[in-house]
């Protein structure tokens, strides 16, 4: 959900006539009380989801009114779940089981989805309930229903006792796990008590007391052989850091890639130029926060699809602020283009982005061109130490 690609809506699904009074008494407490899907991280460039709104779907053969008519739910749904904040389906939970289930993509970008009980005594947290919010949303429902939450993900038992669950603690300081399919295996080691060895130069994974750091600033990874012993371990960097069966990689979201482009420049060719560039300079694509650009190239077809391709918002920069902003490598037919003195629009967009997400500013990949057609560079927004 990087980049508020869905709107800020909740979708109820009312799936019989005894469900919708049910409908409609959420509807009217969530507009009063919204609720923040994802809680924003500090300098985060991501915005804050709110839910205060809910539409309501029901079958055409008894919809009223004042209530969207669906005739296939299935169909419906592949409309829907996709662009919707969070998902409340008041009925039974296999028929939203088996209808969810051909459009689950991952846990990383699944929407939330309840199941409620026409009585309105349970809410279910069924689908994506800690990246995606879905536990909390839960708790919201059920107090503004006076009912009961039902959360039964194991991890949330750290959560009552006031220590965050590590992918909770992940997502509110804004980090990105990258081998998610290890991510239960090392939430359970801490569940059992067990205290993992933590990998983490830059120092953007916050405290937890099942965890604990291993290396230094000047240590590669993994740091030491005795590290190496100490397996499994988590590993956080903005760095491309070497895939190991025993490691929970993380990437630290700190680089902003700045773009210039031709006119209509072919998509694949700009993706491809992206991805083979962080590879020769060894950075996590996971890393990237943002496409930065100039404002008349927000709308390029190809940099939209880049940034939607890479999960991430497009944060574009007016020509004047870009030619005041010094860079090593400035463009005499940019600023030809826009009438302005020389500049570099991908360099000073990369810096930019960062500088306003950051500290400690830094053009970490300088200008590079590809077929004379696209101008790419990376600066670093670096809150850490290295």
């Amino acid at each position: 959900m990087h980049g508020g690609e869905r709107p800020c809506e909740l979708a109820v699904y009312a799936l019989s006539r005894a469900a919708l009074p049910l409908a409609r008494r959420l509807t009217a407490r969530l507009a009063v009380l919204p609720w923040h899907l994802l809680p924003t991280p500090p300098n985060s460039i991501t915005p804050k989801v709110t839910v205060g709104y809910a539409q309501i779907y029901a079958p055409a053969r008894f919809c009223p009114k004042d209530v969207r008519p669906f005739t296939s739910l299935p169909a419906l749904l592949a409309q829907t779940y996709p662009f919707f904040a969070g998902h409340a389906f008041i009925g039974a939970a296999g028929l939203a089981v088996r209808c969810l289930a051909p459009l689950l993509i991952h846990k990383s970008v699944d929407a939330p989805v309840l199941v409620l009980d026409t009585a309105g005594q349970y809410v279910i947290s069924l689908l994506s309930g800690h990246w995606g919010g879905g536990n909390a949303l839960a708790r919201h429902v059920a107090s503004l229903l006076q009912a009961t939450p039902v959360i039964t993900t194991a991890s949330d038992g750290i959560d009552d006792g006031h220590v965050l669950a590590l992918d909770l603690l992940l997502r509110e300081a804004g980090l990105r796990p990258i081998d998610w399919e290890f991510l239960p295996h090392v939430q359970g080691m801490l569940l059992e008590g067990e205290h993992l060895p933590l990998w983490d130069p830059c120092h953007a994974v916050p405290d937890h007391p099942g965890i604990y750091r291993v290396g230094d600033e000047q240590d590669m990874f993994p740091p030491t052989e005795q590290a190496e012993m100490l397996f499994p371990v988590l590993a956080a960097h903005w760095k491309r850091l070497q895939a190991h069966p025993q490691v929970l990689r993380i990437a630290v979201p700190w680089l902003f890639l700045g773009v210039g482009c031709r006119r209509h420049v072919n998509t694949d060719l700009l993706y491809d130029a992206v991805c083979n560039m962080l590879k020769h300079h060894d950075l996590e694509p996971l890393a990237v926060a943002g496409v930065a650009t100039v404002n008349e190239k927000v709308q390029e077809s190809a940099i939209r699809t880049l940034a939607a391709r890479m999960n991430v918002p497009i944060l574009g920069f007016a020509a004047e602020a870009l030619a005041r902003c010094i860079t090593p490598h400035p463009s005499a037919a940019a600023g030809q283009r826009f009438g302005l003195q020389d500049f570099s629009v991908c360099e000073a967009a990369a810096m930019m982005a960062a500088g306003s997400h950051g500290k400690n500013i830094r053009l970490l990949v300088p200008k590079s061109v590809v077929s004379r057609q696209i101008t790419m560079a990376v600066a670093i927004a670096d809150r850490g130490s290295i």
